[in-house]
């Protein structure tokens, strides 16, 4: 039986092993916003680019993909919804058997040096989840150990205004989001063993870790998103090969809703993981997950409506739905190949016409 893990990280995961002597020069200081800001940045996205020889870049650039400014090193880029900040996935140095150098980093889109966090000594880690205000990453830490992995893994959370890094859990994370009222609550997916047959259940607590309160039991709970009035999380069915996921809603308590999917799922894939909600709660991006599968979807939370998206005919990745739910943000063309073997582009959420914003580039990341 094989369970699957968080989109991101499990990119992050497979180009590890060919980036693990890339070199990355980093200086501390990690600075954020004390007040409202009355003028808001437009938006932005962010994003990777990378051949099948070179190193993983990041680039910010507006929200239509123009005025395209390098950031600096990195994977798996993060915007924040302020705009004013992109967390990366980093790579250090191998030395001896032994990889070395600090394993996440936020730069600044001003253009300021990055603010490292972390070390690539105990585990690999990969940004999740910003909270609405900007303040709080949350950030999966995989462990490279062979001994106690799920000791040596599990959810940090870094606070940008004081640089304090609070550890949540240990274990294996399997997703994790803020809420949307402002309160800075986070909730996230946990197992305690690495055994993919271990129970994993939904967690929440504050961003700095206190009032952590389990909110299910079964065993069965993973992949939260939190939404403006309910959690949507996948609740998995076992079966001999892998596996099946389907997309429940749940209230911050705990309580279970009701159903949203109801897609069939074959043998070798897992099913549809819950990625991001609208503004409003009514439209819902999500991924089909299996075996070389990985495929974006559209989900209409009243009805339980759920599209496959392609782009000429091609599989495409999730990476993001607009505020309004009218658009997405999509990965075209580079699963399982180099970021600049893709493109990033967007799509009507109903379907229509892929309009490119990048040409050469994936691993979008918007806050439109």
């Amino acid at each position: 039986m094989l369970r699957a893990i968080s989109p991101r990280f499990a990119a992050l995961a497979a180009s590890a092993l060919f980036l693990l002597t890339a070199a990355f020069a980093t200086v501390g200081g990690a600075s954020a916003e004390t007040v409202p800001d009355l003028n808001p940045e437009p938006p932005k996205l962010a994003y990777a680019t990378e051949t099948a020889s070179g190193t993983s870049k990041v680039w910010l650039a507006a929200a239509n993909g123009s005025d395209p400014k390098l950031l600096g090193l990195g994977q798996q880029p993060l915007l924040s919804p302020s705009g004013e900040s992109v967390a990366v996935a980093l790579f250090g140095t191998v030395v001896g058997n032994q990889e070395q150098g600090p394993s996440l980093g936020i730069y600044p889109s001003s253009g300021a040096p990055i603010a490292d966090y972390l070390s690539l000594e105990t585990a690999v880690a990969a940004p999740l989840a910003w909270s609405p205000d900007s303040r709080y990453l949350a950030v999966v830490l995989q462990s490279n150990g062979t001994n106690d992995i799920a000791d040596d893994s599990g959810l940090d959370v870094i606070d940008t205004q004081t640089g304090v890094v609070s550890t949540i859990a240990h274990g294996e994370v399997y997703g994790a989001s803020f809420a949307r009222d402002g309160s800075d609550k986070l909730v996230f997916g946990l197992s305690h063993s690495e055994s993919f047959t271990s129970d994993v259940n939904l967690y929440t607590s504050e961003a700095d870790g206190a009032g952590l309160h389990r909110i299910t039991s079964d065993g069965h709970s993973l992949f939260p998103v939190w939404g403006p009035k309910y959690i949507a999380y996948d609740r998995e069915r076992s079966r001999h090969l892998s596996p099946e996921y389907q997309i429940w809603l749940a209230t911050p308590a705990g309580v279970r809703v009701r159903k949203i999917t109801h897609i069939a799922v074959g043998a070798l894939l897992q099913g549809l993981v819950p990625l991001e909600f609208s503004a409003n709660g009514s439209r819902l991006l999500a991924e089909l997950e299996g075996e070389d599968t990985s495929n974006a979807y559209a989900v209409t939370v009243a009805t339980g409506r759920a599209r496959s998206i392609t782009v000429h005919g091609q599989a495409t990745q999730a990476a993001g739905i607009s505020s309004d739910g009218s658009t997405l943000l999509l990965d075209a063309a580079s699963f399982e190949q180099p970021p600049s073997h893709g493109q990033i582009v967007t799509e009507p959420f109903a379907g229509g016409h892929a309009k490119v914003l990048v040409a050469h580039g994936a691993e979008g990341s918007w806050n439109d």
